[in-house]
């Protein structure tokens, strides 16, 4: 058992490095179940999400009294919470599904996701940034990670505002921490199911392909009105 978490982990059981690099993976796999259950439109999707965050950056401020990561943590859990309120306000289709109306890609949106994605960015980064220590030599790859992670949650703000180019930086954002993890001894679990994220944002982006938008629709509204409304209607 000790050699099979040292090879998915790459970390000796039993100490604080293990354990928080297996937080990080169970997390990750929670995060890309949500993302396929999203990519169907379901909302069970942002329950996997919070779920995933509580796994991983909530447990590990909490546990290892990371209490700067809670500024992180605190806001990625509000945004997964956000992603629950704004698919509640699709219409249904089915059980736990939504008629999802996509959005077209924009400048405004694009400029939305960079400020987020910087904020995020800065928060995940906590007293590293603070104190000037990721600007220092030689922590390229770090800030690299971090910046990926924040990338993560700030497209599943953009997949909950129907963004289907949302999908497309999920999948950028797991590509670019998998090549992160390929130059420091990667976590074979933690590649392994951030090799899955970056499949699912891309899956996430095809079965989106066909999502009706607000003009399609006011368009089929029209074409199926056959007759006015009557004047004599209260």
């Amino acid at each position: 058992m000790d050699e099979l978490f040292y090879n998915l982990f790459s970390q000796a059981p039993g100490t604080d490095s293990g354990t928080q690099v297996a937080l990080f993976s169970v997390s990750a796999l929670l995060s890309f179940i949500a993302m396929v259950l999203l990519a169907r439109r379901n909302d069970l999707g942002w329950w996997a999400q919070i779920l995933a965050v509580f796994a991983g950056p909530l447990v590990i401020a909490l546990q290892f009294q990371e209490r700067s990561f809670l500024f992180y943590a605190v806001p990625a859990l509000l945004a997964a919470a956000f992603g629950l309120w704004r698919f509640s306000r699709f219409e249904n289709a089915g059980r736990f599904g939504r008629k999802v109306v996509q959005r077209g890609f924009g400048i405004k949106s694009l400029l939305v996701g960079v400020v987020l994605l910087a904020v995020f960015a800065a928060l995940r980064m906590g007293r590293m940034l603070t104190t000037g220590f990721i600007f220092t030599d030689g922590t390229t790859s770090l800030w690299v990670s971090l910046a990926a992670e924040a990338a993560l949650v700030v497209a599943l703000i953009g997949v909950a505002c129907g963004y289907r180019w949302a999908w497309l930086a999920a999948s950028v954002s797991s590509i670019a921490y998998i090549i992160v993890l390929f130059g420091n001894n990667p976590a074979l679990g933690l590649l392994g199911v951030t090799v899955f994220q970056a499949l699912a944002g891309i899956y996430g982006w095809f079965t989106w392909r066909n999502q009706h938008t607000k003009e399609s629709l006011e368009a089929d509204m029209q074409s199926t009105a056959k007759y006015p409304p009557s004047p004599y209607t209260a």
